[in-house]
């Protein structure tokens, strides 16, 4: 695929941002106007976020004004701890099972929650006891003690974080039963908008998992609408930059680029340095996929010191396969598919090794080497059946063999195999040996 000469090349909003990084600084404009003005209308507010929510499902939506305030010191208590639990700025304090005992009420509510959170890419299934034990300690809090209100807002942010615990566990049957508690206790709290945008935006991870883009994105213009009234720019910052996933799942990656670009304006490198690195990633991985090869291989070149030490080698040597195949550059690309292939593979990473695998077929394919193609679609076959997953996928391994022998043809056969891993990947019950496909970072919350 040819690159078309443009002054809007998409691949120059990412070289802004990567010199932005080479400076060490964000752009001089001031943040927080930014993200008034970024849902503030104007001559294309049409084609901007803020078309997507009207002011009656906003106010309908969120209240983002906080309760009046409490008398009662145990009630202040209890807000102080549900604020400090918003913050999303978890103290990862490991404490031993006895210290951890010796805690009750809010301090073990608290205590549990952070650990849980701390524990979402280390281990899943810790973190998800850890929920459980927090959604146990919010429903035993006493009304009595805490005030009705405060204690709703403690349970439905418990229930929330249970149900994103149930969902990177790939529970999807308990994690909407969860959420639908979140929902039950947020409608009898304060409504505080802080707590509204948190539970809508863990909603919208579960819907996007369900493949429920159209009302995902919704929940998610709910919670940037938050952010940026209230002045938290890095939240709205991660906002838009799920929402950008969001809309490149559903296949609009020109959009996703201009909405990554947008939320990464946002973003205070400080609190999350990591999550820079994964966006310029992101934003470079969807430069490919618009087909934008030299820019992507440029790009690439320059982020290469940013992206060592957060994303995986193999992970990169797929980017540069798939690089190297839209230049025609066929020997480099084979190499780097093989590495990156190899890579997953060790890593006991089956889905992406397959998808580099259709990658490497499509490569040989297109030089004519059918053979080649043959013995890799029984080998991916072969692996799929001993791991008794995908049967949808073996199917269309089968039916790629018999194009081989057949002379049909292959290369869009290779390409609808690619389309139904991808859709696989993303069901809402997906294999415990699933680990994310190229173009996406994980998400900022999950």
């Amino acid at each position: 695929m040819t690159e078309e000469a443009s002054p809007a090349d998409p691949g120059r909003l990412v070289h802004e941002t990567l010199f932005v990084q080479e400076q060490q600084r964000l752009p001089d404009h001031d943040l927080c106007q930014s993200a008034r003005r970024l849902h503030a209308p104007g001559p294309h507010a049409g084609h901007g976020l803020a078309a997507e929510v009207t002011a009656e499902e906003y106010d309908n939506g969120v209240n983002s004004a906080l309760s009046t305030a409490r008398k009662d010191p145990s009630h202040q208590e209890a807000g102080d701890t549900l604020a400090s639990l918003l913050a999303l700025a978890s103290r990862a304090s490991r404490l031993s099972a006895a210290e951890l005992a010796s805690l009750h009420g809010l301090p073990r509510l608290q205590a549990l929650l952070e650990a849980s959170r701390a524990l979402r890419f280390e281990d899943p299934q810790t973190m998800l006891r850890f929920a459980k034990l927090a959604r146990f300690t919010a429903d035993r809090l006493r009304m009595r003690d805490f005030g009705r209100q405060p204690v709703a807002d403690l349970r439905a942010l418990a229930w929330a974080e249970l149900a994103n615990a149930y969902r990177v566990c790939n529970e999807l049957g308990r994690a909407d039963h969860a959420m639908n508690r979140a929902v039950y206790w947020c409608q009898r709290g304060t409504k505080t908008g802080q707590l509204l945008a948190r539970v809508a935006d863990l909603l919208a991870d579960l819907l996007g998992y369900q493949r429920r883009f159209p009302e995902g994105r919704e929940l998610l213009a709910l919670a940037y609408r938050v952010h940026a009234d209230m002045g938290q720019c890095h939240r709205a910052g991660r906002v838009l930059i799920k929402l950008a996933h969001l809309t490149s799942w559903e296949g609009d990656h020109r959009k996703a680029l201009a909405l990554m670009r947008r939320g990464f304006d946002l973003l205070d490198p400080d609190q999350e340095p990591q999550l820079i690195v994964q966006t310029l990633w992101t934003m470079v991985c969807l430069v490919a996929d618009l087909g934008r090869f030299r820019s992507a291989r440029l790009l690439l070149w320059r982020g290469r010191i940013l992206f060592a030490g957060i994303v995986e080698p193999h992970r990169l040597r797929w980017l540069e396969g798939t690089i190297h195949a839209g230049l025609a550059d066929f020997s480099r690309a084979e190499a780097a598919f093989q590495q990156a292939r190899a890579g997953f593979a060790e890593n006991g990473q089956v889905y992406p090794a397959a998808m580099v695998g259709l990658d490497l077929a499509a490569l040989w394919a297109r030089q004519g080497r059918v053979r080649e193609v043959f013995a890799l679609a029984e080998e991916m076959i072969v692996t799929f059946r001993a791991l008794r997953i995908a049967r949808e996928a073996v199917a269309a391994l089968l039916v790629l063999k018999r194009a081989c022998q057949n002379g049909g043809q292959i290369l869009e056969l290779i390409e609808i195999t690619v389309d139904l891993l991808r859709s696989l990947e993303r069901q809402p019950a997906r294999p415990s040996t699933y680990s994310g496909s190229m173009p996406l970072a994980p998400s900022p919350s999950s």
